[in-house]
């Protein structure tokens, strides 16, 4: 799964990130986009970005698949 992009639905928006969730081979994930990973400019608020609600491509950075969360990038995705 890591470095695949998938479909992911932006559910909170904190200081530091973006939380979303993502179905996946029959399984829910849940998924942070880091602060960092958004953009390659600073980013000052996130909402300039992602909202939620918001369904968007995300690409898979890192997976825990004990506890079923996914580290996602939006950034990479533009490279």
């Amino acid at each position: 799964m890591e470095n695949q992009i998938v479909k992911a639905k932006i559910t909170d928006i904190v200081g530091y990130g973006a939380f979303c969730t993502i179905q996946y081979n029959e399984k829910t994930y849940k998924g942070l986009i880091h602060i960092s990973e958004i953009a390659e400019e600073f980013v000052r608020n996130i909402h300039d970005y992602v909202n939620s609600g918001d369904e968007i491509d995300a690409l898979v950075i890192d997976v825990n698949e004990d506890k079923q969360q996914l580290k996602l990038s939006l950034k990479r995705l533009k490279k």
